[in-house]
């Protein structure tokens, strides 16, 4: 018996003894360079374990693979004379904002290149680096990848997740994301998705009852309700997409923490999941 003696509580554990689940929001952050990838790479230097989803793979290529090969392809068109000219092509995508997103990623990457690079060479020569840059960001995205993590999780089994992108014979680059149709399954998101139903339920309940949530946590809570009724309705990638970061967190749910820059959607899924959130970039923002 313990009697008359006191126990002491144990210590929080460090971040050096802890697990933490990485975003795709910060496996991107870290390849548009040292500015960037910095404060990133630092937070998370101190955990034993870096854990991401290999649903994040395909996020990766949607928002960061295909951009670089939009630049490539900019690169090869015949009026593209120099690095002006590819910045003016990816300035008009701004006008449309179902393309403001990709088109600021373009720029992101644009940036990274010019930091890299030194003056005093010729505009067509600076081209053609910046052509072999974005071929060789774009084939070594899945291999820079797996050198931010310790290890992944492949609870959805998304067959898109695994295609890398490829070099085509003529020299362009296949970063196709090929579409998935209900009645030819080729992953396990329909089974993930009913093994852990009650998460799912936990979110989609607490967008019912705060009226204030992004819209893309409304977009998810409604296709959580479809899934509900049809776990099938999952296996399409326009569906099953629009619950991307809770599949992720739900595939990294034995992690200690969840690391994120995607506060709208990871602040909620976080308290709901009861993960402290780390926030690197706003923390390096807001020093």
């Amino acid at each position: 018996m313990n009697r008359g003696r006191r126990i002491s509580r144990p210590a929080e554990p460090s971040p050096a003894s802890r697990t933490v689940l990485v975003d795709t929001t910060l496996l991107i952050e870290q390849q548009k360079g040292p500015r960037h990838a910095a404060p990133v790479k630092h937070a998370l230097s101190t955990y034993r374990f870096r854990g991401a989803s290999t649903y994040s793979r395909l996020e990766i290529k949607n928002a960061w693979v295909q951009p670089l090969a939009y630049i490539y392809s900019l690169c090869q068109q015949r009026d593209t004379a120099g690095i002006v000219d590819v910045y003016d092509k990816i300035e008009r995508r701004l006008v449309n904002p179902k393309q403001l997103r990709p088109a600021r990623t373009c720029l992101q990457a644009l940036s990274r290149f010019l930091h890299d690079e030194k003056a005093g060479i010729t505009e067509r020569a600076m081209i053609v680096r910046l052509r072999a840059h974005c071929k060789r960001a774009v084939l070594d995205t899945f291999a820079a990848l797996s050198d931010m993590i310790t290890g992944e999780f492949n609870g959805t089994g998304c067959i898109r997740a695994s295609e890398p992108p490829r070099e085509r014979p003529n020299g362009s680059l296949d970063v196709v994301i090929h579409q998935c149709k209900r009645d030819n399954v080729q992953c396990t998101v329909h089974t993930f998705f009913e093994e852990h139903s009650t998460v799912f339920e936990q979110i989609a309940a607490f967008v019912d009852t705060n009226p204030g949530c992004s819209r893309e946590l409304q977009r998810m809570r409604d296709h959580i309700r479809l899934a509900q009724k049809d776990p099938f309705h999952l296996c399409d990638r326009k569906f099953c997409s629009k619950l991307a970061d809770a599949l992720i967190a739900v595939d990294g749910r034995d992690m200690d923490e969840f690391a994120a820059n995607n506060p709208g959607e990871w602040v909620p899924i976080a308290q709901i999941m009861k993960k402290r959130l780390l926030n690197p970039v706003k923390q390096g923002q807001d020093k």
